[in-house]
């Protein structure tokens, strides 16, 4: 691939980080009328419609010439990590749920080896390092840190990304972007609806307020498809590498966001943090 293409997809990473940190924030804010399965419900049936639609002439051919076993892992990862990811949030800080949440920029280049049958490049395991040291200073504020079940689930959602992205990068070279992402939101669809009805209350959907609905449709639109089509785009063109690395800028985002959002705002070592998280995608740019 041409060098002089690839600041392309990572300005692709960086919008869709941009995009995720927007909607974390406003997740919360849903999350006062709305519980976390009918939210993920919700969203993927404004997601899924569309992108069927867009995808139908692709969809079809990439079905019959691409193996089952290609496109399904990263379909069923998708869907666990948003689950796992939503309900880590009901047992755990934000804090702490957003640094696990970045290890899949140490887990990706590790899974990539047996799934990829790539070899792991040392040159670039002290800055994978220092970044998820900058993590835990923006997202932990100095330190205080515990292992719960949020904990727990939040490191199965940290895996399951990491498995996203590298079974995404193999079906993505057989498989059309648009085809993949219709695939992926069609079984996180069904897996987060089979969860609602399993584990929520119908009732309570009655009592969802008109700001939350327009949330939802937010993250349906704007972040599923929006957020997954940039990522597809970028991956075959990025290793899953990078792809991690380069979403660590999503706390970053995040936290700018929920200033102005929610009005929160950064401790001086949450800002050490972003500052070396920064300082680390430039230079693993370099390299």
């Amino acid at each position: 691939m041409n060098n002089a293409s690839k600041p392309k997809y990572v300005i692709y990473i960086l919008l869709q980080s941009l995009i995720y940190g927007i909607g974390n924030p406003l997740t919360k804010i849903a999350y006062r009328s709305i519980t976390p399965y009918w939210l993920l419900a919700g969203r993927y049936v404004f997601a899924v419609p569309l992108i069927l639609f867009l995808s139908r002439k692709s969809l079809v051919h990439d079905l019959r010439h691409t193996p089952v076993k290609v496109w399904l892992p990263p379909c069923i990862c998708c869907a666990l990590a948003y689950i796992t990811g939503n309900l880590a949030l009901n047992y755990t800080t934000a804090t702490n749920v957003g640094f696990i949440m970045s290890l899949p920029v140490l887990i990706a280049p590790i899974l990539a080896i047996p799934v990829m049958h790539q070899k792991y490049q040392w040159k670039h395991l002290p800055i994978q390092l220092v970044t998820v040291i900058g993590l835990f200073l923006l997202c932990c504020n100095g330190g205080f840190f515990k292992f719960g079940i949020g904990e727990g689930l939040s490191f199965v959602f940290a895996f399951c990304l990491a498995g996203h992205l590298v079974f995404g990068e193999r079906v993505l070279q057989e498989m059309e972007v648009l085809s993949a992402t219709a695939l992926q939101l069609s079984v996180a669809m069904i897996a987060c609806f089979a969860c609602a009805l399993a584990f929520d209350e119908v009732s309570v959907l009655p009592h969802v307020t008109m700001a939350a609905w327009i949330i939802v449709l937010y993250l349906g639109i704007v972040c599923s498809i929006g957020g997954f089509l940039l990522q597809n785009k970028a991956v075959p063109n990025l290793s899953s590498r990078m792809v991690a690395l380069l979403q660590c800028s999503q706390p970053i985002l995040t936290a700018i966001a929920s200033y102005f959002i929610l009005g929160e705002s950064l401790t001086p070592i949450g800002m050490l943090g972003a500052v070396i998280i920064i300082g680390c995608l430039i230079l693993d740019s370099r390299i």
